[in-house]
């Protein structure tokens, strides 16, 4: 019995990380978001995944009360994704499509985590990102969390749908970057476009190890 009393105590404690654990997508090169500069309901998307853009050209159209807007491609890249589709409302500022430009060498890297986390995700968070088969992680900092309504679109678009992470709260997306080493540019890579089953990885703080053991303590031992 004093083994088990002993236990208890050591075990709420002794304090443990408390982490954020989410999966990790991985592009490579540079995304870059097409805004809408108005707010109003998508007319069209006039240009589709794949398919190279050049800078001003028009890539989508709304229908406003002062008339039809066309949303342009802020520079030339590739599309990456369409993210809405004709007659979905849009607000000034949100993105219709994600473009990727290839010749910016960086890994773009994209963390989805469970949405109970939402509040406690936050820019210029350190990340950590393990790749599939990879033994070294790859440190980065958070620089975008995702509201609401855009995570919804982006797992729209990548057909994502009861991810087990997600069910019953939804999720959260971050993004981060990191610039792409030498060797992968050179052919080496240890970087892998279709790096399956990775993951990411933000502290969040500590927590008593009886907690970590039992979440639901977490109110009762802070």
């Amino acid at each position: 019995m004093g083994a088990v009393v002993t236990l208890v105590a050591f075990t709420a404690t002794v304090r443990v990380d408390r982490m954020a654990k989410g999966l990790a997508l991985l592009d490579l090169g540079e995304r870059v978001d097409v805004p809408v500069p108005v707010a109003g309901r998508v007319a069209s998307m006039d240009v589709g995944r794949e398919q190279q853009v050049t800078a001003g050209q028009v890539v989508a159209r709304l229908e406003t009360a002062a008339g039809e807007v066309e949303v342009k491609a802020p520079r030339a890249a590739t599309v990456e994704m369409e993210l809405v589709a004709p007659g979905v409302e849009m607000k000034a500022g949100e993105s219709v499509m994600a473009l990727l430009d290839p010749g910016v060498a960086r890994a773009s890297f994209t963390g989805i985590f469970p949405g109970r986390f939402r509040s406690e995700l936050a820019p210029g968070m350190p990340m950590e990102v393990r790749l599939t088969d990879d033994p070294f992680p790859i440190e980065t900092v958070i620089e975008k969390v995702e509201g609401p309504e855009a995570s919804a679109r982006y797992m729209w678009a990548r057909k994502y749908v009861n991810l087990p992470l997600s069910e019953g709260e939804g999720v959260v997306l971050v993004r981060a970057s990191v610039p792409l080493p030498a060797s992968e540019r050179s052919g080496q890579a240890r970087i892998d476009k279709d790096a399956r089953g990775s993951h990411a990885l933000v502290k969040l703080g500590t927590q008593r190890l009886l907690v970590s053991w039992f979440p639901g303590l977490r109110h009762a031992l802070p």
